[in-house]
Order: C-alpha cells, then sequence, then structure tokens
C-alpha cells in the first residue's frame, strides 16, 4: 500500500482528532517512524505476551500503515515549508529592488503632477506608509494613476513602459509575499495535519510501549525494546 493509500485509510481519523489535544514531533518525523516501524516488527513478535495482558491487538496492525499516514503528511508539510522557505529567500533578493523603483516612481510622479494638486493628492495618500503589503499596492496603484494621466508624464519625458513594469512587479511581489507569509507553522493547515497524523500514532505507540515495559519488566533485552 502507498503512502497516499495509507492516509486515504486513516484521513477520516486524522483530521478528527481535537486540535487541543494536537502535538508537534519533538524530533525529526523520519527517524520518529522508523523506530515505529521498528517497533511494529518487535511488537508483533512480542503480540501473544502483549495481548495476554489485555493490551489490543490491533493496535500492533495500525502502526505500519498509520507511519505510512504520517510520512504522507510530512511529506505534504515540507512541499509548503520549502516553498516558503524560497519565497522569504527570493523577497529578500527582489524586495529592495521593487522599494527602490516604488520610490522613484513616486519621485517622478510628484514632480509630474506638481501643477495638479487633485493627482498630487493621490500620489501624496499612495506614499503613505511603507511595510512590504504597502509597497505591492502602491506599484499597482501607481501603474494604473500613470495610465490614467499619461500626459504630465509624457512631459517630463518618463517612459510610460515602468508602468506596465510596475504592474508585473507588484503582481509578482504580492505572490511572493503570500508565500513566504503564509500561515507559517502553527497556522498552516498541512502543518496540522502532521502533527495530528502524529499525535494519533504517538497515542499508540506510547500504549504499546507501556504494555511491553510492564509485560517485560523481569526480561532486561526485550523490555529495552519498548523504551523510546
Amino acid at each position: 500500500m502507498s503512502y497516499s493509500e495509507d492516509f486515504e485509510l486513516w484521513e477520516e481519523r486524522i483530521v478528527n482528532v481535537p486540535l487541543n489535544e494536537t502535538k508537534t514531533p519533538t524530533e525529526p518525523v523520519k527517524d520518529y517512524v522508523a523506530s515505529v516501524e521498528t517497533l511494529a516488527k518487535d511488537a508483533d513478535e512480542d503480540r501473544e505476551a502483549l495481548t495476554s495482558a489485555g493490551m489490543d491487538e490491533q493496535l500492533i496492525d495500525d502502526l505500519i500503515p498509520l507511519s505510512g499516514a504520517l510520512r504522507y503528511c510530512q511529506a505534504n508539510w515540507m512541499s509548503v515549508y520549502e516553498a516558503q522557505e524560497e519565497a522569504t529567500l527570493l523577497w529578500r533578493e527582489q524586495a529592495p529592488l521593487a522599494f527602490e523603483f516604488r520610490d522613484e516612481l513616486l519621485h517622478d510622479f510628484s514632480f509630474a503632477y506638481r501643477d495638479h494638486p487633485d493627482i498630487l493628492k493621490k500620489v501624496m495618500r499612495i506614499r503613505e506608509g511603507g511595510s512590504k503589503a504597502d509597497m505591492v499596492q502602491d506599484l499597482l496603484e501607481l501603474a494604473v494613476l500613470g495610465a490614467k494621466y499619461p500626459e504630465p508624464l509624457n512631459l517630463i519625458h518618463f517612459e510610460l513602459s515602468k508602468l506596465d513594469n510596475s504592474r508585473t512587479l507588484s503582481r509578482s511581489m504580492a505572490e511572493l509575499l503570500a508565500t513566504a507569509n503564509g500561515e507559517a507553522d502553527e497556522g498552516n493547515e498541512t502543518k496540522v495535519l502532521r502533527d495530528k497524523a502524529f499525535t494519533l500514532l504517538f497515542e499508540k505507540d506510547s500504549t504499546i510501549r507501556e504494555y511491553g515495559r510492564y509485560v517485560f519488566w523481569k526480561n532486561d533485552d526485550k523490555r529495552s525494546r519498548y523504551f523510546r
């Protein structure tokens, strides 16, 4: 069975894990899952002894498919996380130039429309605010404003092609900012699903280990396999 099929099998139960009971992995998921898969093999060998102490043997059978579901959720989260990281790096590289371009447009517009109070007021309003989101919006509004009132810009030999560049830059920077910000970490739906899958597996894993330590309390070799 593939990891995606494992996830489909467990999806409803994973989704239904209460958010206030959801745990975040404290070690790399690949390492944790590997330890669970080893436990599945050991517990299967000790199935009779564990179930004779009252443990539900379905716990053992759940470990491998649920581990696959967790691997699937982890892969999806890492895809989102890595996209965020890449977007963040690209934003850091490109944002200074975008801010500089915005400031150059504001400089040109302020001069071009100096004798047009109504238009200049719009330019001054656009100039307000210096956040990332402001810059993205400013580039778009400047493009729209310049296209609506091109004559004063022509008089100062402003290159109107810059208006198209501003519109395009606004769109690309908006996409980068949205991806970089996203719902990073705790609020990200993909991460929450990963954490829920981990929580469900952790509960089953912990229960089996608890029974194993209880059953094999006089057998150090066996008992050691049930410590995490």
